[in-house]
């Protein structure tokens, strides 16, 4: 997209919408339970690999022992993500809830990082969708059996039926609502802490809030209805209740903003 802002405007604009930097793991992270330090019995390590292959993956999913999922979402994308979540966030001792968890990557990462409790909920994925709940539940399982799960749609998490969370993480969700600003209200009183957001984003160099709407197919999927710009997030996000935000760049290709919400 061309900018249509005045050379020394545009330069400014840059300059203010300069993202963090991801970090590393933060204080407090145990990582001593990381999959690949779990050794499998030849037959079990079989019977588990049938398991895999049998399956979609979203998430590529290091079960250990060489037991590698595939996935749209390559290990190593993965884990910068995870960096980019928990580099700004301690989830140690704290309850984590996932909204969109697909295969359960970062409701895996959070118990690896201390969180005393995990809710990952999905409808959509495990539904019609283009992944399995049985890929979750074979992640569940075999690395992080205190994970609790619910099977319902985002418009359904509501305080009074799965009650507030420290942290609570909306990960790739936003932009496939068909109204994505009603349900962003609603997820915000389920976080007493921090929200994390992570949406498709656009228009990188306007200054004020935009968001796009893509009637029909938008990359190839009829459920991307919306792409916000980073001020529009940011702006919707202090309406619904947050304070102070961080904006970090999860992807390589500048299409992915991620918004750390504080109270």
């Amino acid at each position: 997209m061309r900018s249509e802002l005045p050379p020394a405007q545009e330069r400014d604009v840059r300059l203010r919408a300069k993202p963090w930097p991801c970090g590393g793991l933060t204080r407090g992270a145990d990582l001593t339970g990381h999959s690949h330090a779990i050794l499998y019995p030849g037959g079990m390590r079989n019977a588990l690999q049938q398991e895999i292959d049998a399956l979609p993956w979203f998430h590529q999913i290091d079960f250990g022992n060489g037991l590698l999922t595939p996935g749209a979402i390559r290990a190593s994308a993965i884990e910068r993500i995870e960096r980019c979540i928990f580099g700004a966030l301690d989830v140690a001792g704290k309850s984590v809830l996932d909204i969109g968890c697909w295969d359960g990557a970062y409701s895996l990462a959070a118990i690896r990082r201390g969180a005393v409790r995990v809710l990952a909920t999905d409808h959509y994925a495990w539904h019609g969708g283009p992944g399995d709940r049985r890929s979750f539940e074979l992640v569940r399982k075999h690395l992080a059996p205190t994970i609790e799960a619910m099977d319902a749609p985002v418009e359904e998490l509501t305080e009074d039926r799965i009650g507030t969370f420290d942290v609570v993480l909306f990960m790739g969700v936003f932009y496939h609502l068909r109204h994505p600003f009603a349900v962003l209200e609603q997820v915000a009183k389920l976080a007493r802490e921090v929200l994390v957001v992570e949406s498709r984003i656009t228009s990188t160099l306007v200054p004020w809030p935009v968001m796009r709407f893509h009637p029909g197919t938008f990359e190839g999927d009829p459920t991307n209805w919306w792409t916000p710009n980073r001020s529009c997030m940011e702006a919707l996000l202090r309406d619904v209740g947050f304070s102070r935000i961080r904006f970090s760049r999860p992807d390589r290709r500048f299409r992915r903003g991620m918004f750390h919400a504080w109270r």
